[in-house]
């Protein structure tokens, strides 16, 4: 028989004990260096995905390259993750929870990335920063998106919060305490002092990237590694381009024109002295006044011509009264700034003849970012009122869209008529805006009721979008899919109800007593259209519109070419056979050598295409005068206003 060896004793460093588990070990036996490079870890790993979401919510079709752009040519994606991970370090330094404030970024990211895919579905350009305006107009939010997907939305990221939290009970090394009691109070102060630092260090960098297009701004020249360039005549394709964080830096607030070389006081007088001259010239033989007469200012909100596309048929004509009032008057098209938006950009430019492709990219609002600074900005407005007019706002919609309720305050309107004070307030089958009859009644009613001559501003909503499912008899349309063709056919209905508003209206202008003139245009074609039409719509199809100049005492025939909306008042001006203000000189002199001009394109009276560069010295000096007199206008000394276009200032 064997004999039984006997039991030997193991050493304790040869058992293999189990570790305790790092989120459950006391604080004498945790390593916080180890939490904090975990927390590095995870933060940066997190805002390089919320990067990610972020390009990727800017891809609304096949952008073939956009990879190779964003993650191989510059630092683009790369400072897009920095910029996000510094929020991550701010809030990971205020909470002492890194799942948590990362789930916070994320809600906050997926947030921004639905909101720029609505708005790039609805009007082809991404969110800025001049946006969060529209947060303060709840019922137009709600107008653009369903309530049952804001209903998701919210309750998607209420899920994404609550599960980090119950995530970072479960899983995450505890990081030292903010005040930790069991440590000396030496160096409780002194763990105080180092979050702080780093919080500090990290706003400190927000902060400076908030001034990104200041001068020698360090972001913005990690952006513009390997001679990136900021496309700024396409912010879809800029934020692509650049990323979606530093195309959104890019639009960041900042001074609306450089100042033009030469600007003074004796530049801006010999200026005004040139073209007063110029004036007394040209109005030596116009007999034309408009002291009597009503003038109306017509933006018929997303106006414009879909029999002009190519990529479907529509079963009849929805414009017809439009088209003949065209032909029998004076008329053209109008370039417009934007695709599916713009559409106070287009009145500023028609109200005070500046034109926003003269401002710096980063002014996309002059509206919400410029004028309300000011407690008077030149404009027709106060021209006419000196001529003795009311000057009176017509919207039929919220009086704080767009900050009209300051900016015609500014502008000096005497009455703004709204949703809620319009004599009527009717709509059509199933569309939630007021249509464009009860506003047309609405300019007629002031008309009737004033016993002086109006400047009526009129700014109509019944097209805006969304457009599905608004009338019970859409147009047919043939050619595109079934989805296409309800939106396209809702839209062109909504266009026929116009096209009959619009010609009653004159129709009741023409047999009044009263003397009344007329623009009317589109602000611009709305965001309907899939990109399989918008690529059989190349140039500047997809950015033109319709208008016409009518007067209740006759018309003459006249075609124009393309213009923008700082040509519309001198045209009328023109039409009427009225003495022009120097300013008006200086426009009409630029428009019959460069009669469109917005941000990215200039457009020759032959309706080509030019560069800057292209353009011959003669129309380069009335650019450069117009630059001139839009920056003493605007934000400069305002030395020209009171010769250059007496009575803007009211």
């Amino acid at each position: 028989m064997s004999e039984r060896l006997p039991d030997v004793p193991v050493p304790a460093a040869d058992v293999d004990e189990p570790r305790t588990p790092w989120w459950r070990r006391t604080p004498k036996e945790r390593s916080t260096w180890g939490a904090v490079l975990w927390a590095q870890r995870v933060s940066w790993i997190g805002a390089m995905a919320c990067a990610l979401v972020l390009e990727l919510s800017g891809l609304v079709g096949e952008e073939s390259g956009w990879w190779r752009s964003t993650f191989v040519d510059g630092l683009s994606y790369v400072a897009d993750s920095l910029v996000i991970w510094l929020v991550l370090v701010v809030l990971i330094g205020l909470t002492n929870r890194v799942i948590l404030s990362l789930g916070l970024v994320t809600a906050f990211t997926l947030v921004l990335a639905g909101a720029n895919r609505v708005k790039l579905g609805l009007r082809s350009e991404p969110i800025y920063p001049s946006d969060v305006d529209f947060l303060s107009q709840p019922g137009f939010l709600l107008s653009q998106v369903s309530p049952a997907m804001i209903v998701v939305g919210v309750l998607g990221l209420v899920a994404v919060v609550a599960f980090s939290w119950w995530l970072g009970r479960r899983i995450e090394p505890p990081m030292a305490r903010i005040w930790p009691a069991h440590l000396p109070v030496r160096r409780q102060l002194g763990t105080v002092l180092v979050r702080a630092a780093f919080v500090t260090l990290a706003l400190a960098l927000l902060t400076d990237a908030t001034k990104f297009n200041d001068p020698g701004n360090g972001w913005r020249g990690i952006y513009e590694v390997g001679d990136r360039k900021w496309r700024y005549w396409n912010q879809r394709t800029n934020y692509l381009a650049n990323g979606f964080v530093g195309g959104f830096l890019y639009n960041m607030p900042t001074v609306a024109m450089e100042t033009p070389e030469g600007y003074g006081e004796e530049t801006m007088d010999a200026l005004a002295t040139r073209y007063e001259r110029a004036a007394a010239k040209v109005n030596r033989k116009r007999t034309g006044s408009l002291a009597d007469t009503n003038v109306v200012v017509v933006l018929s909100e997303s106006f414009s011509d879909p029999t002009k596309l190519q990529g479907f048929q529509l079963d009849e004509d929805p414009i017809p009264r439009t088209r003949a009032l065209m032909e029998a008057g004076t008329s053209g098209t109008m370039l417009a700034q934007l695709y599916g938006g713009g559409t106070a950009n287009m009145e500023f430019e028609a109200l005070t003849g500046q034109s926003i492709g003269l401002f710096n990219p980063q002014l996309n609002s002059p509206y919400q970012m410029l004028v309300p600074e000011y407690d008077q900005y030149p404009s027709a407005v106060g021209a006419f009122k000196s001529q003795g007019h009311d000057a009176v706002g017509v919207h039929p919609y919220i009086t704080s869209f767009y900050k009209r309720d300051q900016v015609y305050d500014v502008l000096g309107f005497d009455q703004f008529v709204h949703d809620t004070t319009m004599s009527e307030q009717e709509r059509i089958d199933d569309n939630e805006f007021i249509d464009d009859q009860s506003a047309f009644d609405e300019v007629r009613k002031q008309i009737d009721d004033s016993a002086t001559p109006l400047m009526v501003n009129l700014v109509t909503m019944q097209n805006h979008i969304p457009v599905d499912g608004n009338y019970t008899d859409p147009i047919g349309v043939t050619g595109v899919d079934a989805a296409q063709a309800d939106r396209i056919g809702n839209y062109a209905r909504g266009l026929s109800y116009t096209d009959r508003a619009l010609a009653d209206f004159l129709d009741q202008l023409e047999k009044s007593d009263e003397k009344t003139v007329v623009v009317f245009y589109g602000d611009h074609l709305p965001g309907i259209y899939d990109s399989s039409i918008a690529d059989q719509n190349p140039g500047e199809t997809m950015y033109t519109t319709p208008f016409f100049i009518w007067s209740s005492e006759g018309n003459q025939q006249r075609r124009l070419p393309q213009v923008s909306p700082t040509q519309f008042l001198p045209l009328l001006y023109d039409t009427m056979d009225v003495p022009l203000p120097p300013f008006y000189v200086l426009l009409d002199r630029l428009r019959q050598r460069l009669p469109a001009l917005e941000q990215g394109r200039m457009i020759d009276p032959q309706g080509r295409e030019v560069t800057p560069e292209q353009l011959d010295p003669k129309t380069q000096r009335l650019l450069a005068d117009f630059r001139l007199v839009q920056y003493d206008f605007s934000i400069g000394d305002r030395w020209s206003v009171d010769r250059m276009w007496p009575g803007a200032l009211r």
